[in-house]
């Protein structure tokens, strides 16, 4: 084939390209799925819409100026737009059950998943259009020094059904979504021409523009650690006035029968007492700790191999002598002491430890708790009733209303439950005004402490409900972790640069 028939072969196939992409998905869509079966598209749909109606015109002007980068540049951009928005409305959706979704299903999946297809059709139809294209000096000698090319009656058959599509969708779209200043819906009504049921929007321009980010609702900050502090960026005041907690009444007060500050390097956001030794943790390094606070053996958490875990809430026992390490995140590990550990195995969980540890094996590993109600915020507390876990929520910067229960099966590590308590709150007030940085299993009860206005709240499980609060002194300013020990509460605080482990009565 000489290159001016390669040429002419090229413009054939980008044309069909483009006169297909939008034909296909965009025609049937607007014709089939608009006027007959009444599918109105959301905001998101019909930036996809757009999208690919951009990339057909793109290609039908290669057809008829010639082959330009800048027609090719606008090509590339918008399928590059397109796949994101598409990945964007996916993600949206990916997580939900079985035959769950949105829109009409085609051949079993959604009409965003179509449209992930044609953006990645576009790519693939490139590459093979491209794999026919002549040399670069073709496209030039083919235009015989004219600034338009003479269109076959293909060509044009195909730009008068496109300009007829692209002008149903424009009708379509000032029908469904309205002129300037609305802009459409995220779940929108059947489509009809009918006045009466036609709904024009414009809500979504304040959504938008509330709070712009890269993450989306996801922009959640990291919550605040002993060893960093994030009262700031979380925007939340940690006071520890007990007047201000969110409850009605305040059934019992702790008073400190002793205190002691551990000598101890590094600011410790989790304490606990198992199986007759303190456990601490400092981010991702955990400590075994004598009845003197001295260390007896201790590692240091890779944290980014297989799950992520986030810094260290807690850790809690787990069958016989191994233990469950919490992350911020909802990722955990479990794992045991063994001085006799394989360090080249346990070397992937493990960057210091590895011969003292186990991450792998059996009963051992990582994973992920997924949450429903909790998926959107941080956790910095886990407790156990040797059946399951119990992980709280703290409030965030998107969200300083809900506080959520999750209770975890040990069994299989996935979500049993999920539960906001009752309680006699306040006027106005939610437990969500609390900031639970510690929990604790005692009696058929959870002890949630609050290290914002200085209490404690007693979960009855059965009841899912606050049956007593407790007070605990106010100058104990950084409540990291509460434990029960020798029949006494036990508050560890991390405060003016010390770790003070306060004994209460």
């Amino acid at each position: 084939m000489c290159d001016i028939n390669k040429t002419k072969f090229f413009y054939f196939l980008m044309c069909l390209a483009g006169f297909l992409v939008i034909l296909m998905p965009v025609g049937t869509a607007n014709l089939i799925f608009g006027y007959m079966l009444g599918d109105s598209p959301c905001t998101s749909c019909w930036g996809q819409r757009e999208s690919m109606i951009y990339i057909g015109v793109a290609a039908l002007f290669i057809v008829r100026y010639g082959m330009k980068g800048k027609f090719l540049a606008f090509l590339l951009i918008a399928t590059a737009f397109g796949l994101w928005q598409s990945f964007n409305h996916i993600s949206g959706h990916a997580h939900r059950d079985l035959d769950q979704g949105f829109g009409l299903p085609i051949f079993g999946f959604h009409t965003y998943f179509w449209a992930e297809v044609v953006f990645w059709a576009v790519v693939l139809l490139l590459g093979v259009i491209f794999a026919f294209a002549p040399k670069f000096g073709s496209f030039e000698k083919e235009m015989e020094g004219a600034s338009f090319r003479k269109l076959t009656k293909f060509n044009l058959a195909a730009m008068v059904i496109v300009a007829f599509i692209v002008a149903s969708n424009v009708f379509q779209a000032f029908v469904s979504t309205g002129p300037i200043p609305y802009s459409g819906q995220g779940d929108p009504v059947r489509f009809s021409l009918n006045p009466k049921y036609i709904i024009w929007d414009d809500s979504g321009w304040s959504k938008s523009w509330k709070s712009i980010s890269f993450l989306g609702k996801r922009d959640v900050k990291e919550p605040d650690f002993a060893f960093a502090p994030a009262s700031e960026k979380l925007g939340i005041q940690f006071d520890n006035n007990i007047g201000n907690a969110p409850f009605a009444n305040i059934d019992d007060n702790l008073k400190i029968a002793s205190e002691i500050k551990i000598n101890f390097p590094k600011a410790i956001n989790t304490l606990d007492y198992i199986n007759g030794e303190y456990v601490a943790s400092s981010k991702w390094e955990v400590f075994f700790l004598d009845d003197n606070f001295s260390t007896k053996t201790d590692f240091l958490l890779d944290p980014y191999f297989s799950a992520t875990i986030n810094p260290i809430v807690g850790i809690i026992p787990y069958l016989d002598n191994k233990y469950i390490l919490m992350g911020s995140n909802k990722s955990f590990l479990r794992f045991a002491q063994n001085p006799n550990a394989n360090e080249v195995l346990q070397y992937a969980d493990f960057v210091r430890g590895a011969n003292n540890f186990e991450g792998q094996g059996k009963d051992l590993g990582r994973g992920r708790i997924d949450t429903v109600r909790a998926k959107f915020h941080h956790v910095l507390s886990t407790t156990t009733d040797g059946k399951y876990m119990y992980l709280a929520t703290v409030p965030n910067n998107k969200d300083t209303k809900t506080f959520v229960i999750s209770k975890i099966s040990l069994a299989d590590r996935v979500l049993s439950a999920e539960f906001t308590p009752k309680a006699e709150l306040k006027e106005g007030k939610t437990l969500g005004d609390l900031y639970v940085t510690s929990m604790a299993f005692k009696d058929g009860k959870i002890y949630a402490l609050s290290k914002k206005h200085n209490v404690i709240a007693v979960i009855d499980l059965d009841k899912e409900a606050v049956v007593k609060t407790i007070s605990y002194p106010e100058n104990i300013t950084n409540a990291r972790s509460l434990f029960f020990k020798d029949g006494k509460a036990h508050i560890l605080s991390y405060q003016d640069g010390s770790n003070i482990l306060y004994t209460l009565d």
